[in-house]
């Protein structure tokens, strides 16, 4: 009868293997946990926000390195309001990223570029435009928070206007600033004129 209740070889080996397999799983799970908590790091010391904020972040497919992006992608969104981003406004958000730290061949300048030639949906434009409203309201004093409206009217106004005849700022581009300034709790937006 005890013969009856010892497992076989092949069921010894078995259960070996499974139990094996089953570490080897728990392993690699606390393995991508701690490369998640130190992605989870990197971008909110890199977007000087927290934890929450950098994990929402890290849901859009930001990482470390290119969470820096982030508060560009407003700007981005504002070039492509008509549909494409013309040559001179693709110029001005790669000479804004360069003024603010984004080195050129670095992963976060990599990623801006993708984000400038391949138009983002618009799930994800407003998923970026809500967490940006958060970074913003926690950390206004940050250069970039501070001046992202005006970052965004620049872009609008690089390829717009008809030899300074015409307002340069598409009816697009002025609801989308419209929508930024209510977002970003922003009183005044230095531009032509929001009526025309």
């Amino acid at each position: 009868m005890s013969d009856k209740l010892k497992p076989s070889g092949e069921e010894e080996q078995y259960f070996q293997k499974e139990e094996r397999e089953a570490r080897e799983r728990l392993r690699q799970e606390q393995q991508l946990a701690a490369i998640r908590l130190q992605e989870r790091k990197g971008i909110a010391e890199a977007l000087h926000t927290n934890d929450e904020i950098a994990n929402e972040a890290m849901s859009l497919g930001f990482d470390a390195d290119t969470a820096p992006v982030l508060p560009f992608v407003p700007i981005i969104q504002v070039a492509w309001a008509d549909g494409n981003v013309s040559n001179a406004e693709n110029r001005k958000v790669l000479e804004l990223a360069g003024q603010y730290g984004l080195a050129e061949g670095s992963p976060a300048h990599n990623f801006l570029k993708l984000l400038i030639s391949e138009r983002p949906s618009a799930a994800f434009f407003a998923r970026v435009t809500t967490l940006m409203q958060r970074i913003v309201k926690d950390n206004p004093d940050d250069s970039i928070n501070s001046n992202l409206l005006d970052l965004c009217v620049a872009v609008a106004q690089a390829s717009g206007g008809f030899f300074g005849l015409t307002n340069p700022i598409g009816k697009e581009e002025r609801a989308l600033l419209q929508e930024f300034a209510a977002a970003f709790s922003v009183d005044r937006i230095e531009m032509p004129s929001l009526d025309e």
